[in-house]
């Protein structure tokens, strides 16, 4: 009984023994080829988009605008392209009456803000808007491939035209779009300039009232910068300044 005893001991010890010789071989394979694959997934692609933080540059550029406005004066606002942004909700709470605009539906319905599902360019509007929006969005109009965009040569261009007939006398265009090297990269954005056809029908037909730019520094930060630096910074699908201007219907 005894030797029974012992024998079944080290059959299980030894069955034990290289049951966790094999678990310690697996994990450690798993680790070390994780590890490698992690190592290459992650190093074939930034670990910082360059253009992370952008939207914070351009919502608080816009909604700092609003609030200075006299809301006895300027009541109604138009938000183009407005889908999933939370602008537009921002914008009803800061007392404003409010339409969002958008090819794509809202993701959500909000007590007091008037959605549109429907191309900027094709819809009808009954009454003038005393403040229209583009934040980061115009840069996309009529460039097929995102954000459902249909084909249409100088979208952007008519945008700009057809607002001026919308807003009301004095009414103001808050305006953000990337900014530097001129160039379209489809199917994503255009990168604008103060060569751009967009920017010199904004400013021969509309008064400017403010402008900022701002760009990349060397650790991915967002700094304020003069509009001679970020017309220097070179356009591609990751990387561009910011423009951000204030006009008023003339």
């Amino acid at each position: 009984m005894f030797n029974k005893c012992m024998n079944y001991h080290i059959r299980f010890k030894t069955h034990n023994s290289l049951q966790s010789n094999l678990n310690r071989a697996l994990h450690e394979w798993i680790y070390r080829n994780s590890k490698n694959f992690f190592k290459r997934y992650f190093e074939s692609i930034p670990l910082i988009n360059p253009l992370t933080g952008d939207r914070c540059i351009e919502y608080a550029f816009v909604i700092k605008i609003l609030k200075d406005l006299d809301g006895d004066r300027y009541q109604r606002v138009l938000d183009i392209g407005c889908h999933a942004s939370p602008l537009t909700t921002i914008i009803k709470e800061l007392g404003f009456i409010v339409d969002g605009i958008d090819l794509l539906p809202s993701p959500c319905i909000y007590n007091g803000v008037n959605y549109i599902e429907n191309d900027f360019l094709l819809q009808k509007f009954n009454k003038p808007y005393d403040i229209v929006i583009l934040c980061s969005t115009i840069e996309h109009v009529g460039l097929k491939g995102r954000y459902g965009s249909p084909d249409i040569k100088d979208g952007d261009l008519r945008t700009l035209k057809k607002i001026k007939t919308i807003l009301t006398p004095n009414g103001v265009l808050i305006l953000t779009i990337p900014y530097g090297e001129e160039k379209i990269i489809m199917p994503l954005h255009r990168v604008y300039n103060k060569n751009s056809n967009l920017l010199k029908y904004a400013y021969d037909n509309f008064q400017i009232f403010m402008e900022e730019f701002y760009k990349n520094n060397s650790e991915n930060i967002w700094i304020k910068c003069e509009e001679s630096d970020a017309r220097k910074t070179p356009s591609t699908e990751n990387n561009y300044a910011l423009g951000s201007f204030v006009f008023r219907n003339s």
